[in-house]
């Protein structure tokens, strides 16, 4: 184990010494220092498993001491060693990014060496961490690249089957009839769901990356809403649903991204609607409230989700045994998306539900998301 001991004390650079060579479970190489700027010296050229600190050297003393040795120690653990029978100094270097602090009295010799190990072990243990967190960043970027990658070499051949069967239905290469337009419609609509996934697929992969960009604009919530409550309203064509649209009329411009701001609204909305079969109220409500957040409330009166399940429903593909009691289609994947964009702009997404009762999701943005 390599060590960094700053010390000018010759007196207790002989007693550290004596008291490593004590240990016969572990080889120790001991380098000394005796003032920090000589300490800063050795740190640059070479690596240490520890640094042993003195507060009081003659260039340095105090906590500024350990800030001087913190700021070139490359992540290195520190015990700091102080003379002082105040604790409240020892106290704060830990504040300050120390490992360890030690008093030199008379406990010195028994506590050293276990506080020399201890040190050694938070730093192996701090050092695993750090790798699992890099190796976890690491396959994180793979996946998002094999994703990006693998989206790429589906949406081509994708396209040509959506647009050959555009162009069929179109009647280009002549009339279709019976079996041949509705296999050729089954064709053109399961191409667009496909391309529709892939592309969700992908955006959570880039918001798992850290890696969505935001382009931002002035966003008009009234005719936002608007349009997705007409356009959803046509394509489910379900007389049961009754729509109820409450926009404050004082509802100022939102400064997001307007593609995602409306598959926000798209996501909650459909899924309002997809999981109401019987029927009853879904409502869109759009607010400032009382802390200057813009207040976005999706409400149904369908099935609802289970309470043990709301952070189910937050990961990717997850579905409850609800849905497939019902039979409702769905990947698992609108709810994760959706919470991804909104957290994107700063925001929070919160579900309220209950079992034949209905869903209510809450969308909040920060106050500095609005255009006053």
């Amino acid at each position: 184990m390599k060590i960094l001991l700053v010390e000018d004390s010759r007196t207790s650079v002989l007693m550290v010494e004596s008291l490593l060579k004590e240990d016969p479970d572990e080889d120790y190489q001991l380098v000394v220092a005796g003032s920090v700027e000589a300490a800063k010296a050795r740190l640059v050229d070479d690596d240490f498993e520890l640094i042993l600190l003195d507060l009081t050297l003659p260039d340095s003393s105090g906590l500024a001491t350990l800030d001087s040795i913190l700021a070139v120690s490359k992540g290195t653990g520190i015990v700091v060693l102080t003379s002082t029978t105040d604790e409240k100094v020892g106290l704060a270097a830990l504040q300050h990014g120390a490992q360890d602090f030690l008093i030199k009295d008379e406990t010195y010799r028994k506590v050293l060496l276990r506080a020399v190990k201890y040190a050694r072990q938070r730093a192996i243990s701090e050092r695993e961490v750090r790798e699992a967190k890099e190796l976890a960043e690491f396959a994180t970027r793979s996946k998002s690249s094999f994703i990006a990658n693998l989206s790429h070499e589906l949406r081509t051949p994708l396209n040509a089957v959506i647009g050959f069967s555009e162009l069929l239905l179109e009647g280009v290469v002549g009339e279709l009839k019976g079996k041949q337009r509705e296999y050729t419609e089954d064709i053109h609509k399961s191409g667009q769901y496909l391309h529709g996934l892939i592309g969700t697929v992908l955006d959570i992969s880039k918001i798992e990356a850290d890696r969505l960009e935001l382009h931002d604009g002035k966003v008009n919530m009234h005719s936002l809403i608007d349009d997705v409550v007409e356009r959803i309203s046509g394509a489910y064509r379900n007389d049961k649903i009754v729509y109820v649209k409450q926009i404050e009329d004082s509802m100022p411009d939102v400064r997001a991204d307007q593609t995602m701001m409306a598959q926000i609204v798209t996501n909650l909305v459909t899924n309002a609607v997809k999981y109401s079969p019987g029927g009853g109220t879904v409502t869109v409500e759009a607010k400032i409230n009382g802390g200057g957040d813009m207040i976005l409330r999706i409400s149904d009166q369908g099935i609802g989700i289970p309470k043990d399940d709301l952070v189910k429903v937050m990961q990717p593909f997850e579905r409850t045994e609800v849905c497939k009691e019902h039979h409702i289609d769905g990947t698992g994947l609108g709810l994760p998306l959706t919470k991804g964009l909104v957290e994107a702009h700063g925001g929070t997404l919160e579900i309220d539900s209950d079992i034949g009762v209905g869903t209510t999701v809450t969308v909040h943005l920060p106050p500095d998301r609005l255009s006053m």
